[in-house]
């Protein structure tokens, strides 16, 4: 019991990020009791590591914390039929302090390829410095040699040799051309993908094109483009890296914080032509905020004014491409029709793209809608707007191939470890090493693994039992809950958490959680809608092939099993009726 009394107090004080000194201070307060055998210092209930070892690369420091490590902690929620590891790894830069130039560069890691453990991201090393590391191979070293052993050797645990390798690279756009050692977004060959030249055009570089010839892996080994190569990529040393293919295109930044806030920017500052009418904007904001109510508990941030715009996050474009957008900007009036048919082809597209279910199935004609979608906002905006993202849209489906949906190889999971790093600077002082005794703390406790299932748990998870709900003969009102948690989402019997898809395309309203003693299993009772309707069709495809239905009018109480259940829905007002739309990025 004291056992565990001192794990839970660990585990309290590295989440709440407790400094040392309060947890000295509780620490003294319940060594007195004769129930707690606990150390009298933080350092020693924290497992806090006892030296740093840094190394200096210009014009800052390193310190390597281990790809191998962090393996080996995590796989132990592997099953044993998992015979190899595929790597997602991301490096990208993290400004510390407003009034300094000091910034982390940290290497990041997750694992592709197992759902169990995919959702984990964790540290693999650490640079800081006043700017970015000068040489890309002297920042890259240990990694490079540890990866390239691993890749090589395979991971032996248990006596079973797991074999690993890297599936990708995440980055935005200036850490990927210092990885790869060529030009940046601003040169006039800069596309990773293709061999468009750049256009220089009202201060700014353009690439007007969609269909240039296309880079290969064998031309990226041989450096035969002056205009693109600057220096050799050290990630030559590692085994299986394919250079074009290897490293997606991360819509969390070209499309969410780049075309989308392009687009929204251009509505509201843009010059008097093309902007929008204060009225309009003013309607627009208004329908947004009304919509904040609606939004399921996946949404951490819901539905802000356009006048906050300049403050939103990735998360809130990606709401506002996907779900709220469409809706709040289908009134807009006849005169600006043109700008509403051209966001829609990119909600369309990226839904597709974004769908694991229909990702494949209609590639093809996503990446003609977003060729469409490229060509018509040049035709509206103009040509001055076709930016290196606004470019990168007509590479995404190829992507897709590569990695399966989009969210697969996106930036979001890694974005969101980054504040890991700002919650636990707790002065200014040596920085790099608060931060490698925080990730010492979390990984000798566990930390990063703690919420994982082990191997043989299964979802969903019932939660919240009652004893108050709507019931059909043959239920067992002794077994009722208020909540499902399934592995990417979560059902609940109150809106707007309550709608959810089934295996045939139901879209139905849960009323109840409850285990049937006709079926003797757990179902749901729910309310399935009666009317579906497509959202928009021609002259595109039509939107109840891609999850988003008006619905109409519930039906009576019904018995659904569980495992029927292959999404949730989120629910939106528009009219006097619904839209429903199937929810992507969970």
């Amino acid at each position: 019991m004291n056992e565990s009394f001192k794990n839970s107090l660990r585990h309290w004080a590295i989440k709440n990020q407790i400094t040392h000194v309060a947890t000295n201070e509780l620490l003294n307060i319940l060594k007195d009791h004769e129930c707690f055998d606990l150390p009298a210092d933080a350092r020693s209930l924290l497992k806090t590591p006892a030296n740093v070892i840094c190394r200096v690369v210009e014009p800052g420091h390193y310190s390597h914390i281990g790809l191998e490590k962090n393996l080996r902690e995590i796989l132990k929620f592997v099953s044993e039929n998992d015979n190899e590891i595929l790597l997602l790894i991301s490096i990208d830069g993290l400004p510390l302090f407003k009034s300094s130039t000091m910034e982390f560069w940290p290497i990041l890691g997750s694992v592709y390829n197992v759902p169990a453990i995919k959702s984990v991201v964790f540290p693999i090393g650490v640079y800081c410095g006043p700017k970015k590391p000068i040489s890309c191979t002297s920042f890259m070293e240990e990694f490079i040699s540890e990866v390239a052993k691993l890749i090589n050797s395979g991971l032996t645990i248990n006596g079973k040799n797991i074999k690993v390798a890297i599936k990708g690279f995440v980055c935005d756009t200036p850490a990927k051309s210092f990885l790869l050692g060529v030009k940046g977004h601003t040169g006039y060959y800069s596309c990773t993908k293709c061999r468009q030249p750049g256009v220089y055009l009202e201060n700014r570089m353009t690439f007007p094109e969609c269909d240039a010839t296309l880079r290969t892996h064998e031309e990226f080994l041989k450096m035969d483009d002056e205009d693109f190569h600057r220096t050799q990529t050290p990630l030559i040393s590692v085994p299986g890296i394919n250079f074009i293919k290897s490293f997606p295109l991360d819509y969390m930044h070209l499309v969410c914080l780049g075309v989308v806030r392009s687009l929204i920017y251009i509505w509201m500052f843009g010059p008097v032509p093309i902007k929008l009418p204060r009225q309009i904007l003013n309607n627009i904001s208004a329908d947004l905020v009304a919509l904040a109510k609606h939004m399921p508990l996946e949404f951490n941030r819901k539905p802000r004014s356009l006048d906050d715009v300049k403050r939103w996050k990735a998360t809130e474009f990606r709401h506002f491409l996907l779900y709220t957008g469409p809706l709040v900007l289908s009134k807009l009036k006849s005169e600006y029709l043109s700008y509403y048919n051209n966001f829609i082809s990119l909600t369309v597209s990226m839904s597709i793209l974004l769908n694991p279910e229909y990702c494949f199935k209609y590639n093809e004609y996503a990446r003609n809608l977003l060729k469409h979608f490229v060509k018509t906002f040049i035709n509206l905006y103009g040509a001055q707007m076709a930016t290196y993202n606004l470019h990168g849209l007509v590479h995404l489906s190829d992507d897709v191939y590569e990695f399966g949906a989009l969210d697969s190889c996106a930036a979001f999971p890694f974005e969101n470890f980054l504040q890991v790093f700002k919650k636990n600077i707790r002065k200014g002082a040596k920085p790099l090493q608060q931060i490698i005794k925080r990730f010492g703390e979390m990984s000798n406790s566990n930390f990063w693994t703690k919420n994982i299932l082990p191997c043989g748990s299964i979802y969903p998870i019932f939660l919240k039992p009652h004893s108050s709900g709507l019931l059909l003969p043959g239920c067992d009102k002794l077994q009722q809950f208020s909540s499902i948690k399934f592995q990417s989402f979560v059902i609940k019997t109150a809106h707007p958490d309550s709608y959810c898809v089934l295996k045939h395309g139901n879209i139905v309203a849960v009323c109840n959680i409850v285990f049937s003693n006709n079926v003797q299993s757990m179902v749901i009772l729910c309310k399935e809608f009666a009317t579906k309707e497509n959202f928009f069709g021609t002259p595109l495809i039509e939107s109840s092939s891609i999850g988003i239905n008006i619905v109409k009018e519930k039906m009576s109480l019904c018995e659904k099993p569980v495992s029927d259940i292959v999404g949730k829905v989120v629910l939106l007002p528009f009219h006097d009726h619904h839209v429903a739309i199937k929810m992507l990025h969970s």
